[in-house]
């Protein structure tokens, strides 16, 4: 007989995938658009760019491996 908390459930893996979406989206506005570009320099732009994609590619990682 299995478990049920060793599955995570559906909306667990919704909110997982909605965060990985926010990290990359919040990626990609401090990339490659000019929003952030009066209110931070530009190292501190691209930096914290890759920090939310790598973060966003390692959330998305934790959601599939819980959904296998």
């Amino acid at each position: 007989m299995e478990k049920n908390s060793e599955k995570p459930h559906a909306i667990l893996i919704i909110m997982g995938l909605i965060m990985v979406a926010v990290y990359m989206g919040m990626s990609f506005l401090l990339l490659f658009t000019t929003l952030f570009q009066g209110v931070m320099p530009a190292w501190a732009r691209y930096l914290m760019g890759i920090v939310f994609f790598v973060y966003g590619i390692f959330r998305g990682y934790r959601v599939y491996k819980s959904h296998k």
